[in-house]
């Protein structure tokens, strides 16, 4: 059999590849040795990242440079703000990925994109339109990983999303900013979108926790914010619209969900605290399911939701199926003139004395119906419900103005809680129920 010789006849062919195959040892030496002997331009690095990515860092005490994966330089534990102070980075790795073409001109540093690994960066929430303003500005794309990340909202913690992962990105069609990490250590999806000059988008999405919420947005005649919102969690559904002047007012909304179906209206302001104005028109109310839900999430073992009430200052409105209000003052809620029934002949006002296993609600029911033909009969009632053990203590319990005797009262007590409460509470909302218990009396 002939052997093959790979070793080429022609001398100057050999001479030619050994030439080619020392080139390229030299450029490969050269590529990966001589960046790290410059000293690159600390001014052009500065002034780059501020046109390029409108980011301001005034310190830079060492930059390294990094072969692999591609040309790059390290700033290790930089600190800077983007835009006018609108986001805080801090203790995090600042890449400046570089052109290949370019790695050789040190005195001005140009790059093709930057990425931020970890650290921790806030963001002023208080006008997403200020956030859209800075993602307008990025000519470079730029993406933060494995970022903590605290959104502030008037100085104060809004919220935080951990171990992030934040694309900013600004072409000729549309300018975007998604967030992705964890919320209370459930998947959160963020982006906010400018990808029409007069309208704008901000989603949300808790995949774990079934939530998701859509806003759009933009500027009316006025150059006032509006636009709608979009919200659901746990198959409840709200739907609203906005405009934003000194106040948010709010227009055509509607809340669906297994406890309540109604609509809503009114206004809301976020400074310098919460506090709302609302009025609710119920069409359908589960006022079993209702009162379960608040009796389990506020009168038990749990109270991790106090909190939330101490936050959601303001006055709401009931009308339609029972009319009333109820006003919350820093975690005093109060519910004031309630008229519950067909014909609204229940009278009700009541202040929640305590929350949690041992709360208690102070309450006055009134009740004004016929006895014997056109005769008439009042009824007053006063005392405490303690949720949590589904029980009634009456403290008084006046009969066209006279206060009975105490052996009357708990009299009246008692049947109260054997044939109408039967341990539970939400029987008080029955009116059947409580028409028997008051006709019984007599």
């Amino acid at each position: 059999m002939k052997k093959m010789n790979f070793i080429p006849k022609d001398k100057k062919n050999l001479k030619f590849i050994l030439y080619l195959f020392s080139f390229f040892i030299f450029i490969s030496i050269t590529y990966i040795s001589i960046p790290k002997l410059l000293i690159f331009s600390l001014e052009s690095i500065q002034k780059n990242l501020k046109i390029n990515n409108n980011i301001n860092i005034d310190n830079i005490s060492k930059v390294d440079y990094k072969i692999f994966p591609t040309p790059r330089l390290i700033i290790s534990n930089s600190n800077f703000t983007i835009g006018k102070n609108i986001i805080e980075v801090k203790n995090c790795e600042l890449e400046i990925i570089l052109k290949l073409s370019q790695i050789l001109n040190f005195k001005d540093v140009n790059y093709k994109k930057l990425l931020i690994n970890e650290g921790i960066s806030k963001i002023k929430f208080n006008d997403v339109s200020l956030l859209l303003a800075i993602v307008g500005k990025n000519k470079k794309k730029l993406t933060f990983k494995k970022n903590n990340i605290i959104f502030l909202q008037n100085e104060k913690v809004f919220f935080k999303i951990n171990d992030a992962v934040i694309k900013v990105g600004n072409s000729e069609k549309k300018l975007f900013l998604d967030i992705n990490g964890y919320f209370l250590n459930n998947k959160v999806l963020i982006k906010l979108d400018n990808s029409s000059k007069n309208k704008k988008y901000f989603t949300l999405k808790l995949p774990e926790l079934d939530t998701a919420a859509k806003v759009f947005f933009g500027r009316n005649s006025a150059n006032n914010l509006s636009g709608s919102l979009n919200l659901e969690i746990f198959n409840n559904f709200l739907k609203l619209k906005f405009i934003k002047k000194d106040n948010i007012k709010l227009t055509d909304g509607f809340i669906r969900s297994k406890l309540i179906n109604t609509s809503l209206k009114g206004e809301v302001v976020f400074t310098p605290n919460f506090y709302a104005r609302l009025d609710f028109k119920p069409s359908s109310i589960n006022i079993k399911k209702l009162f379960l839900f608040v009796q389990k999430t506020y009168f038990s073992d749990n109270i991790n939701n106090l909190n939330l009430i101490k936050k959601i200052n303001g006055i709401y409105n009931f009308k339609s199926k029972f009319e009333g209000r109820v006003i919350n003052n820093n975690g005093e809620v109060i519910f004031e003139n309630f008229r519950v029934g067909k014909n609204k002949s229940y009278y009700l006002d009541a202040r929640v004395i305590e929350f949690g296993k041992k709360g208690r609600i102070q309450f006055t029911l009134v009740k004004t119906f016929k006895y014997e033909k056109d005769l008439l009969k009042k009824v007053e009632i006063s005392g405490f419900v303690i949720p949590f053990s589904s029980k009634v203590i009456f403290q008084k319990f006046l009969i066209d103005g006279g206060n009975l005797s105490v052996d009357k009262i708990k009299e009246h007590e008692n049947k109260f809680e054997d044939d109408l409460v039967q341990n539970y509470l939400g029987n008080i909302f029955n009116e059947r129920k409580m028409n028997k218990y008051f006709k019984d009396i007599f």
